[in-house]
């Protein structure tokens, strides 16, 4: 048993010794020929075979194969590949290739602009905003408005904490009044329509072009000096990408104001739904300041200036009193349109957007009192002026319109 296991080995180390002979041996090492290191992990190929070997930590690399002549390719990454051809390699010998050095590709790459924009138009943008502000900040993103409704820039600051809306368009901070609040527009001063007034008018800013509301309550040195409750800042939209457009309709319905047949009314203009007269309620002098005093007339009603002076109390509106009719409910649209219209020389961007809001109130048995402090110094009490009681119904019509273009 023992001479049959000695002659499998010797039979074994024969065969594969002759196996060896026949087929040939390539060696060889890689070096950096800037630093003279030996490089490790190069790709040694034998393009005929498709076989190869990758140098060790040293830079040495073996492959054994078949006699033949064939082409070795040396290649690393960031250098420059090798290319051997026509080595011949016989059965049975060793070749070795001679201290192969490799140089330092330099490729020149083309320049790559990557553009991102941070998205800031969601609660979770709008957080991260407030938490990294030095200053106390709040404020309502786009991603509300849609979620809520709200029409215009008036409705939507009033949802945030600490701020609430005076006749519906002046804001209030912390309860101090539009005078000690400043309004901003992406970051620069708009003068309001009130000359008496600090505030800009809020509702005149349709939600659909606007990506932010952020209201600064403390004072930053990038802020403007002239203000004590807040600056609230609207940050419209960016120019879009790709052609946009958005509808949107709201409603809102109170059973005791919204389509009752009492309703307290006038007879208007026929141009009162869009938010201005026709002239019905306008004043027949003119802006003129030379019209006949009663003082001038009185005793002679027929003369020149007299008739001038009935002529001008006739063409008031003689209707004074109100009429009964069915309310409306509180409705409301806005619309807006944007996009980027490539050119040879330029590219225009453009947004444009209008909201319309139409609201009805009526109030029953509804009081409206002036009260004054009597002259008498001792008297503290308030002493009533004037009262008026009864049924009170009023309708407030905005029509508005933002255009931009860069």
């Amino acid at each position: 048993m023992k001479r049959t296991i000695l002659f499998l080995a010797v039979f074994i180390l024969l065969t594969t010794g002759f196996a060896q002979a026949q087929n040939g041996i390539i060696r060889g090492t890689i070096f950096e020929e800037a630093s003279g290191e030996p490089l490790y992990g190069v790709s040694v190929l034998v393009k005929e075979l498709s076989t190869g070997a990758v140098t060790d930590f040293d830079g040495k690399f073996e492959l054994q194969v078949a006699p033949g002549t064939y082409t070795i390719q040396v290649s690393y990454l960031s250098y420059t590949t090798i290319n051997i051809t026509s080595l011949a390699v016989a059965a049975g010998e060793v070749k070795v290739l001679d201290d192969l050095l490799m140089k330092e590709e330099a490729s020149e790459l083309e320049t790559v602009t990557v553009q991102a924009a941070a998205i800031r138009t969601t609660e979770s943008a709008l957080m991260s905003v407030k938490r990294n502000a030095p200053n106390v900040m709040d404020g309502i993103s786009a991603s509300t408005f849609r979620q809520i409704g709200d029409g215009d820039a008036a409705s939507a600051v009033k949802r945030v904490t600490g701020v609430s809306i005076e006749g519906g368009k002046y804001v209030y901070v912390r309860g101090l009044g539009d005078r000690y609040t400043k309004t901003v527009l992406n970051g620069v001063d708009v003068p309001g329509l009130d000359p008496d007034r600090n505030a800009l008018q809020m509702d005149i800013f349709p939600t659909n072009v606007i990506d932010n509301i952020l209201v600064s309550k403390s004072f930053t040195a990038d802020l403007p000096a002239d203000f004590t409750g807040g600056v609230v800042d609207i940050e419209t939209k960016d120019f879009p990408e790709e052609k946009s457009a958005k509808l949107s309709i709201s409603g809102g319905f109170n059973p005791s104001m919204h389509f009752n047949d009492q309703y307290l009314s006038y007879e208007g203009g026929k141009t009162d739904w869009l938010g201005f007269d026709d002239g019905t309620r306008a004043i027949p002098t003119g802006g003129r300041t030379d019209i006949p005093q009663f003082a001038q007339v009185v005793g002679n009603p027929n003369s020149p200036l007299g008739q001038e002076f009935q002529s001008t109390l006739r063409a008031f509106n003689k209707t004074l009193g109100g009429i009964r009719n069915s309310s409306l409910m509180d409705f409301g649209l806005g619309f807006s349109l944007g996009n980027q219209l490539a050119r040879p020389k330029v590219t225009w961007g453009y947004n444009v957007a209008f909201t319309y809001r139409n609201e009805t109130e009526y109030y029953k048995d509804a009081e409206f009192n002036l009260f004054a402090k009597p002259a008498d110094v001792g008297v503290l009490d308030l002493e009533p002026l004037e009262e008026q009681k009864g049924d009170y119904g009023v309708n407030n019509v905005l029509l508005g319109g933002l255009a931009g273009i860069a």
